[in-house]
């Protein structure tokens, strides 16, 4: 939570906290043009295929060929995680400005209608922390680490006749429900705990070794 003296700061000048959202999305977005991903794809196809064709006809795979290899997949990997985070981030200031114009009581150009202002909604949620709990047991039901899409998928297997009505509401911009946003926003707060590993490639999650 923030405590009241930083809220008061940006209560006396709302354009400090406009320059922060612009640094942090400034920062989530350095390094993810389309084409350095594309460039960066591309090579890491070649030379997967260069070191699958060495191991097949037997011949030793040069060391340092391995080794970009791997710097690529991690480099893709956190491109992939920035752009997620840019998507959920998208998400909820688009809810927050939703918020903001109804509160100002602004319709649409040509509408006179009085319309109720929307809020944003209270409905009950799964907790963050179950929400980790579940992903922690997703990847070490998986060994350790898999795609997104089984951790999920896992979580909603668990979470059957459990879900809140919060959870879910559809998200528009991420194109998923609530709680599964919620969960994409969880594991990225693991990744900086240390809970999950950082610079997976892309689409994986992977458990630390720390709690594997």
């Amino acid at each position: 939570m923030t405590d009241g003296s930083e809220v008061d700061r940006y209560v006396k000048d709302p354009s400090l906290l406009l320059e922060l959202c612009q640094e942090v999305i400034e920062r989530l977005d350095a390094g993810t043009e389309a084409d350095d991903t594309a460039a960066m794809e591309a090579q890491l196809r070649e030379i997967a295929k260069a070191i699958n064709k060495l191991d097949k006809i037997g011949v030793a795979v040069p060391d340092a060929l391995r080794a970009e290899k791997t710097r690529l997949a991690a480099a893709l990997g956190v491109n992939a995680e920035a752009v997620q985070v840019l998507n959920h981030l998208t998400d909820e200031l688009e809810e927050l400005l939703k918020g903001l114009t109804a509160r100002l009581g602004r319709t649409s150009e040509g509408d006179t209608t009085k319309k109720p202002r929307a809020k944003r909604s209270r409905s009950p949620k799964t907790p963050n922390s179950t929400l980790r709990e579940l992903i922690v047991e997703a990847l070490r039901h998986h060994g350790g680490s898999c795609h997104k899409n089984d951790v999920l998928q896992y979580m909603e297997e668990k979470l059957q006749g459990k879900l809140l009505p919060g959870d879910m509401e559809w998200r528009e911009t991420t194109r998923d429900h609530a709680w599964q946003n919620n969960a994409c926003w969880e594991r990225y707060q693991m990744t900086k705990d240390g809970v999950l590993k950082t610079g997976s490639p892309r689409g994986s999650w992977e458990l630390s070794e720390d709690h594997a």
